[in-house]
């Protein structure tokens, strides 16, 4: 089903586009619906890079979102998604679906064309790239100890053992740091503004708590000289040049120790769904690209050693 269209064969005729009945949304054009859509996503990052991909997507739909068929909105994706990679191409179909989806439910279209378009699973790609980022727990040690400075070594290990994202350790005051006997939870506000517990492991919390002296609630923990917060950029240059130190050759940035937290976390043990939890991953199969990472098992392992002798 399409959405109804005056048209003309000889003599186009232009038709406002009225809210439908029944409609949830004051949106009339595309480019209404479109910063509905964005307003509704709390994430500034999210908010950029979304928009850049639905513009691209409504730039490949000349006939609009309410006029387009199923085949319209796959040929827009796939002109969109030429020439990047599978991985890439997978988060530009999972915007589109969004948008469609939302478009959907408030009746500004008449269908939601997003539920035919299947997402392929990443979690294998996501494994093999994951693979190149994870540092081993030797490696991790070797950069918290090549660390002088008291401050950016418990930042490290925050980080990891946390998981936590560079952009979630530099918004953190101590108004989210709580006591509990031996150990710290941290109150932790992650992609969208969703907010998640973590605990930390007794020893990172008593380096942590060392930390705060006279510092007030609404104060950074991890501040800087000036006084606030730590930025993005300034953890990402230490990190590189910590781990430079420790003689590490791989270009190691925060979002390594991150991997790193869910490698070795799985590897000692723990579950998807608590590894999930700690990652603040929305969605499991993010989470599972983490055995993909490192199996541990293969086919090749019940091979006929015998055939390998010399």
């Amino acid at each position: 089903m399409r959405c109804a269209m005056s048209r003309d064969t000889t003599k186009p005729v232009a038709v406002p586009r009225v809210a439908a009945l029944g409609s949830a949304t004051r949106a009339e054009t595309d480019e209404q619906m479109l910063r509905s859509w964005l307003d509704s996503l709390a994430s500034p990052h999210s908010r950029r890079n979304f928009e850049t991909t639905a513009r691209r997507f409504l730039a490949a739909l000349p006939m609009g979102l309410r006029a387009a068929a199923v085949e319209d909105v796959r040929d827009a994706l796939a002109n969109v998604a030429r020439g990047v990679s599978e991985a890439t191409a997978r988060q530009y179909v999972l915007r589109i679906k969004s948008l469609l989806g939302y478009a959907h439910k408030l009746g500004y279209c008449p269908f939601n064309a997003g539920v035919t378009i299947k997402v392929r699973s990443d979690a294998g790609i996501r494994g093999a790239t994951l693979a190149k980022r994870i540092i081993s727990e030797v490696e991790v040690g070797l950069l918290v100890r090549a660390v002088p400075s008291e401050r950016d070594r418990v930042l490290i290990e925050v980080i990891y053992a946390g998981g936590l994202r560079v952009s979630e350790i530099v918004k953190l005051t101590w108004s989210d740091v709580l006591a509990r006997e031996d150990r710290v939870q941290l109150s932790v506000t992650g992609k969208g503004g969703t907010i998640r517990q973590v605990l930390l492991p007794a020893i990172v919390s008593r380096s942590l708590l060392s930390l705060r002296g006279d510092a007030g609630n609404n104060d950074p923990v991890f501040a800087s000289r000036k006084g606030g917060p730590l930025t993005e950029r300034a953890v990402h240059g230490m990190v590189r040049r910590m781990a430079a130190a420790a003689g590490i050759k791989a270009p190691v940035s925060p979002h390594w120790l991150r991997h790193a937290h869910g490698s070795h976390a799985i590897d000692r043990g723990a579950s998807l769904p608590e590894v999930q939890a700690t990652l603040g991953h929305a969605n499991i199969a993010t989470t599972s690209g983490y055995l993909h990472a490192r199996p541990d098992s293969s086919s090749g392992l019940r091979l006929d050693p015998g055939i390998f002798v010399r």
